[in-house]
Parts: C-alpha cells; sequence; structure tokens
C-alpha cells in the first residue's frame, strides 16, 4: 500500500523523500522558525493525501464524543458529530473530516454484531471496505468484547496498526467518588482500570496491542494526548506530515513550538 501511495504521489509531481529531506535540513539549519515556514509551504501538497482513521465500537461507548475531541469540536460546532443518548451512528459511510484537513478523516463504524447492523464476521470486513483505511481505534467505555479483538486480530493478518481506547475514565472515577467518598482516590481508580484492562486483553491473546485510557471531554488528562501522538507515529511514513499538520493546529500539545522533525521521519 505504501509503495503504491509513493507511486502515486510521485505521478501528482511530488518527491516526499527529497521534501523531507528539505525539512530536515531546515530544521537543523534554520531551527523551528524556519521549519515552520517549510512546513506551511508543504502544506497545501500534503493535504492532498487521503487520511483515514477508522474509529470502531458498539452503540454508547462514545465514539462520537471522540471524533468531535481530536477534532477539538463539539456536537454544537459546525461538522460536529452527533451526541446524544440515541444511537446516532446510522450508516457505514459517515465521516468527519478535520478542519484543518479535510481529507484527514474519522469514520464512525458500528462494532461486529451491533442491532442496528446485525452483520456477521463473515461480511464484516467487506462490508466496511477494510483496506480504504490507515488506522484503526477499537473502542469501548468498559470491557472489550471478543468481536473487538476479533477484529482487532483481523487487521492485524492484514499489518493493519489499530489501539485499543477506553472512554468515559472521568465517569469511571466521578461514579468511584459517589460510592467511596471517604476512601475514593482517583490514581486507584485509574490504576484499577488500567490493569483491569490490560489483564483482560492478556486473557484474550492481546497483551502486545497498544492501549490508551482518555475522556474525550477531558483532554489534558488521562493518555489523550499520548494517543495523539501515537496517531502521528504510526501512519505509514509518506502521510505522517500531513497528520502532524493537521493535528497540531488545534492540540494544545503538538504544536510548532514544540514538534521535532524526528516525529515526521
Amino acid at each position: 500500500m505504501l509503495a503504491a501511495a509513493a507511486a502515486a504521489t510521485m505521478d501528482m509531481g511530488w518527491d516526499f523523500a527529497s521534501e523531507a529531506q528539505e525539512l530536515k535540513e531546515e530544521f537543523n539549519s534554520g531551527g523551528v522558525k524556519a521549519g515552520r515556514t517549510l512546513l506551511e509551504r508543504q502544506l497545501n501538497e500534503w493535504k492532498q493525501i487521503p487520511l483515514n482513521v477508522a474509529v470502531i465500537g458498539r452503540s454508547g461507548v462514545g465514539k462520537s464524543s471522540f471524533i468531535n475531541a481530536i477534532r477539538h469540536l463539539t456536537a454544537d460546532d459546525e461538522g460536529g458529530a452527533p451526541v446524544g443518548v440515541k444511537e446516532t451512528t446510522v450508516t457505514v459511510d459517515r465521516s468527519y473530516p478535520h478542519p484543518y484537513n479535510p481529507l484527514l478523516k474519522f469514520w464512525d463504524l458500528p462494532g461486529v454484531g451491533n442491532d442496528r447492523f446485525p452483520r456477521h464476521r463473515h461480511t464484516y470486513l467487506s462490508d466496511i471496505q477494510v483496506d480504504r483505511f490507515d488506522i484503526f481505534l477499537l473502542i469501548t467505555a468498559d470491557r472489550f468484547t471478543e468481536d473487538d479483538t476479533w477484529l482487532g486480530k483481523e487487521f492485524a493478518k492484514r499489518n493493519k496498526k489499530y489501539f485499543f481506547v477506553r472512554t468515559k475514565v472521568g465517569v469511571d472515577i466521578s461514579n468511584n467518588m459517589k460510592a467511596h467518598p471517604k476512601t475514593h482516590k482517583e490514581d486507584d481508580v485509574v490504576r484499577d482500570i488500567r490493569e483491569s484492562t490490560q489483564e483482560h486483553l492478556k486473557q484474550i491473546g492481546c497483551e502486545n496491542v497498544p492501549v490508551f485510557l482518555i475522556d474525550s471531554y477531558k483532554l489534558n488528562k488521562f493518555e489523550f494526548n499520548e494517543l495523539e501522538r501515537r496517531l502521528i507515529e504510526d501512519f505509514p511514513e509518506l502521510k505522517k506530515a500531513a497528520v502532524v499538520l493537521s493535528l497540531q493546529a488545534t492540540s494544545r500539545e503538538i504544536r510548532y513550538d514544540t514538534i521535532s522533525y524526528e516525529m515526521l521521519f
């Protein structure tokens, strides 16, 4: 896939290796300011590279909230994914572009066997057109299901990158505080969530897959920023710069003045 993408890029008149080397030299010689100028010039070219992230999970696990958070939008903003108590994933073809790069899209996909989409394992991958996606995020608000881990293993067979994402950590902390007002400790709750999640994944043969604990309404807590960075690191090399330039525009952590060219290469 990468070779095909590279060939397509060459056909469009781009020489990614040459531009990458130029960017590296600019950072080395002129520092962040010079690198930023060159990044901005290259952005319009890199924006022409399609980037597709699949966000997969059952109803109610927080897919729409995550898609808004990663784009630094709310459900009330123009282009925001609808969030509510009712099922909001009504089609497998619904995507949400990043506001700074329309070709960076986050796709809201139902999980296997969702009541609204009773797809079975033998048709699910073809139903979602699995090969169009660069990275897969398997999302849950509690335990990962057998279907989740089956999907992960299928992605691995196809050499696709995928992560497990455990959402609504803030809700768990709040509930624990209400249940144990005298003994509640936030760090202990987070540790327990992580340990139980990792143990569960180990039992089902997915112990080596990255897992991130996040809350889509508390982006500076837990591991939301780490997930953003990992998305950048694990995109195919040809597409990595476009992801950096898109996400950094809205992230408080990934900014021109904190980014290093090593993230791109």
